[in-house]
C-alpha cells in the first residue's frame, strides 16, 4: 500500500512570498549556515500527519470540514519574526501570523481534535502560528544572526484572507519538497 507524506495547511499568496523571499534574502547576508525553505514551499502547516494511506483520505477531509464549519474566511496579519525554540539556542527561524478573531486556533483545534479521534496523535505542544523561513544548521555567527532577527521582531510583511485549507502531499527531493494538493476545504 502507498503512503503520502501529507499535512494539513494554507497556502500563501505570491505576493506574501516574493516579500518574505526579499527577506531571506536580508538574512543570508549574515552568512550563518541555514537551509531556507524555498519561498514557493512556504505555507501554514496546521497539522503535519505524517505518512497516510489513500484510504485516509476521505475522513481526514470530513475532520477539516467539521473544523471549518461556522468559520467564515478571515484576514491574520504576518507581523514579527521570531526563532524557535528561544534565542539562546535558534534553531527555526519564522514569521508569526497575528489572529485577532482566534478563527486560526478555532480551526486548527477543531481539526486536532476530529483527528485524534480517528486515530493521529494529538500535538504535544501548543500551536504557534508561523511561516518557517529557514532552519539553522549551525550557530556560526550565532550572534549577528540574534541581532538581526532582533530586527525583525516588529516586521509588517502584510495580511492573507484564509478561505480554504487544504490536504497536501509532500514529495521530499535533494533540490526541494514537491507539494500536491489531495483535498481543498473552503470556508464559507
Amino acid at each position: 500500500m502507498q503512503t503520502l507524506r501529507s499535512f494539513i495547511c494554507v497556502e500563501i499568496p505570491h505576493e506574501i512570498k516574493r516579500k518574505i523571499s526579499m527577506i531571506q534574502e536580508q538574512l543570508k547576508a549574515i552568512g550563518t549556515p541555514i537551509g531556507w525553505v524555498h519561498p514557493e514551499g512556504i505555507h501554514l502547516t496546521l497539522k503535519f500527519l505524517g505518512n497516510i494511506s489513500e484510504e485516509q483520505i476521505p475522513d481526514i477531509k470530513r475532520c477539516i470540514s467539521m473544523a471549518v464549519d461556522g468559520i467564515s474566511p478571515f484576514v491574520v496579519n504576518i507581523k514579527g519574526g521570531g526563532v524557535f525554540p528561544n534565542l539562546n539556542y535558534p534553531r527555526v527561524i519564522w514569521l508569526r501570523l497575528e489572529d485577532s478573531t482566534y478563527s486560526l486556533f478555532r480551526l486548527q483545534k477543531g481539526i486536532e481534535d476530529c483527528l485524534s479521534k480517528i486515530g493521529f496523535e494529538l500535538e504535544d505542544r501548543g500551536f504557534t502560528p508561523h511561516l518557517t523561513l529557514g532552519r539553522i544548521k549551525s550557530l556560526k555567527g550565532k550572534n549577528q544572526l540574534i541581532r538581526t532577527i532582533h530586527l525583525y521582531k516588529d516586521i509588517e510583511v502584510g495580511q492573507i484572507t484564509i478561505d480554504k485549507i487544504i490536504l497536501m502531499r509532500s514529495q521530499l527531493n535533494p533540490a526541494r519538497a514537491i507539494y500536491t494538493v489531495l483535498e481543498e476545504v473552503f470556508l464559507k
